[in-house]
């Protein structure tokens, strides 16, 4: 499943990543990367951005760089 369609309070590990897209790139460089495991922390009043947490982290994505991220459920 991609990581824009995750429900909150469930734990997700990383399956494969577009490292092709700057943004998904920049989150490789700062530990996401695939077998990562992660989980969704926040979502915007209208549901973009989202924010994830992961290797005690948290960073906001927009959907459309969620969508090249894809993921499993735990």
């Amino acid at each position: 499943m991609r990581l824009d369609l995750i429900k909150k309070d469930g734990v997700y590990r990383v399956q494969k990543m577009d490292s092709g897209n700057p943004c998904i790139a920049r989150l490789m460089t700062m530990g996401l990367l695939p077998e990562q495991e992660l989980r969704l922390t926040h979502e915007a009043p209208l549901g973009d951005p989202i924010a994830i947490e992961f290797n005690g982290c948290q960073m906001s994505l927009r959907l459309e760089d969620a969508a090249l991220i894809e993921v499993e459920a735990l």
